[in-house]
């Protein structure tokens, strides 16, 4: 049975770039999505002539798929509006994917308004959740038409949840809709630490210093600017890779010290970056760009790289890790001490920073919005009895409609303690599982009982903290964090000593005390004498790859969450946890706790090696 409470929806793509354009956002958070076992339909921002659409995979390893829709009329997104006839012929066409797809539930990510008569009818004639990810400031485009922003605000108000990159996107956006999220880019950090070891052949008769930045040539980029600094500096060459769109580059062509390369593929730029000297980010100073949070100032770091940036409001955020200049005798100055920037330790510090900010990092926040407006709000007209008033109710959900029944559970809180009332005699099942636990990670049974149509457990409350807020405290030191893991690591231990092979462990059911975690919430546990929740093979949303729920797996994607200093050693035995094959999982629990010791060991002999404390 595919539960619509915590299958993985699909995802929708309706993008402002087509998926081969350059990797970029977009492209990235579809990845990350895919890799979580979501699949992603990624739309082309241009239409076939006719009124079917076709599908093709993108990729052989994750589930991201092409969709080109059909419109038997040409449509610029940019410049055109969706008309009334336009959107039912494409809704024509998502209601033929929706069935041969089989698709219970969807997201839609939505980058440009011009989506948003199409996705605004899907939120409602299907429930799909709409997801307005923004991330420029359209107003600043000289293109952009008055339709296009006002069909932008309707978007805003009516998405489930918005997504904004910089924080004068977030300011702006959450004033429409408090349902905000602030989700700087991010940095592929493997990618971009690598070093191919081989010179590119552009680079070959290029002295050094080189400056190098690469990214889009449009017109915010401040091609006066990089002007004036080659010229006050013939003794540096300027390196700028991309694709010329919209900017003025007619005086730097005249240049012997400024060389453009051209467009580079997602694969080569590492090769190039790790052979600039310095990297810059020269833009203009305008509304657009005040509202951007570059990518590549993340990439730059990832390969160690000093950077020098135009003093944008949202790069000040960055300013421990990024020199900002406004003039070109302050840009002058800032390259200057950025050549000579590359001790040990700075080096680490810009790579430690970089590896915070992972893409992988950033999902994690993507993936719990998800979950959260998936949920829907608090629906307390369960059709079981209130047994306490509605004051003492802390939440009320459908667990599953299986069989045409519902399943409920409501929970209250009332003088310290906790009451659990479940559909038929599913609290009572919670209650024999609890009764034979004797560790502090799982909560203590107070009392069970059982009634026609529903039952009842009591918990003594536990004071403690969800797993977000503990977040700082776990990583505080590496041996509390070491110890935060062995203890998650004791919970597996003693759910398969008790036979448990599957629950839904998940974030949400972590509860922090002193360091330790709790494990709350057995309603979808399962043993191998009994199921807990029927039919078995029920379980959470943090799920592998093959669809197979698994503690080792989920306790994994907690331990990733986590561990938020990404330190390499912890990474790998993680990765071993989640990986994708399950031949190649480790699930041997005593395997585990030897290898994170290990880990432990590695890790404080390089914290020592490089004198850190």
């Amino acid at each position: 049975m595919r539960d619509y409470y915590f299958d993985h929806a699909d995802i929708f793509i309706f993008p402002v770039i087509d998926w081969h354009y350059r990797f970029q956002r977009p492209q990235h958070i579809s990845t990350q999505l895919a890799m979580h076992g979501h699949r992603v339909y990624y739309l082309r921002t241009h239409f076939l002539e006719g009124t079917k659409s076709n599908i093709q995979p993108v990729r052989n390893d994750i589930p991201v798929f092409d969709v080109h829709l059909g419109l038997p009329v040409h449509k610029n997104l940019v410049a055109d509006p969706l008309d009334e006839n336009s959107k039912r012929i494409l809704l024509d066409q998502f209601e033929f994917l929706r069935e041969s797809l089989n698709i219970l539930k969807a997201v839609c990510f939505v980058d440009l308004p011009f989506w948003s008569p199409l996705v605004l009818e899907l939120q409602k004639a299907y429930g799909w959740k709409v997801i307005s990810n923004s991330m420029d400031q359209l107003s600043g485009f000289s293109n952009v038409t008055p339709e296009m922003l006002a069909s932008e605000d309707e978007l805003t108000k009516r998405s489930d949840l918005i997504l904004a990159t910089s924080h004068l996107l977030f300011n702006e956006k959450s004033q429409l809709n408090k349902n905000c999220l602030l989700v700087p880019n991010g940095t592929d950090f493997d990618h971009f630490n690598y070093s191919p070891g081989i010179l590119p052949n552009e680079l070959i008769d290029i002295r050094k210093p080189i400056i190098g930045y690469y990214g889009a040539l449009s017109d915010w980029l401040d091609t006066e600017l990089i002007y004036n600094l080659a010229s006050a500096r013939p003794n540096w060459n300027f390196i700028l890779i991309g694709r010329i769109e919209s900017a003025d580059v007619s005086q730097l062509k005249t240049m012997n010290n400024v060389f453009f390369l051209g467009e580079k593929p997602y694969e080569l730029l590492p090769g190039y970056l790790q052979h600039f000297d310095t990297c810059i980010i020269p833009f203009k100073k305008i509304p657009l760009t005040e509202a951007t949070n570059p990518v590549k100032l993340f990439e730059f770091l990832s390969a160690g790289k000093s950077v020098v940036a135009t003093d944008l409001d949202e790069l000040g955020y960055y300013r421990e890790y990024v020199r900002l200049a406004s003039s070109p005798n302050d840009w002058l100055d800032a390259i200057e001490s950025a050549l000579d920037d590359y001790s040990p330790a700075q080096v680490e510090k810009r790579m430690q920073f970089a590896r915070q900010n992972t893409w992988d990092e950033r999902i994690l926040l993507v993936e719990d919005a998800i979950h959260a407006i998936s949920q829907g709000p608090m629906d307390i007209s369960a059709s079981l009895p209130l047994l306490l008033p509605r004051e003492n109710l802390v939440s009320s959900r459908l667990l599953t409609h299986y069989n045409g029944i519902d399943y409920w559970c409501m929970v209250y809180e009332k003088d310290g303690m906790l009451y659990k009332q479940t559909s038929f005699d599913l609290a009572e099942r919670e209650a024999r599982f609890l009764s034979g636990f004797e560790s502090d990670y799982f909560p203590r049974l107070v009392d069970a009982k059982s009634e026609q149509d529903y039952s009842l457990i009591t918990f003594q409350k536990i004071q403690g903290q969800n797993l977000n807020a503990a977040l700082s405290e776990i990583n505080s030191s590496i041996v509390k964090l070491y110890d935060f893991i062995q203890h998650c690591l004791n919970i597996l231990v003693a759910l398969k000593e008790k036979g448990i092979t599957h629950r839904n462990i998940c974030r949400d059911t972590i509860l922090v005390k002193d360091g330790r975690p709790t494990l709350l919430d057995f309603s979808w546990a399962i043993s191998e004498q009994e199921p807990y929740f029927s039919p078995s093979g029920l379980g959470g949303y943090e799920r592998p790859p093959d669809g197979h729920f698994s503690d080792v797996y989920s306790t994994g994607k907690i331990l990733e969450y986590v561990n938020r200093q990404h330190h390499r050693a912890f990474d790998w035995v993680i990765s071993l946890m989640v990986e994708k094959d399950e031949w190649m999982r480790i699930t041997d629990l005593m395997v585990l706790k030897a290898l994170f010791k290990t880990a432990l060991e590695k890790t404080l002999e390089g914290y020592e090696s490089a004198g850190r404390s």
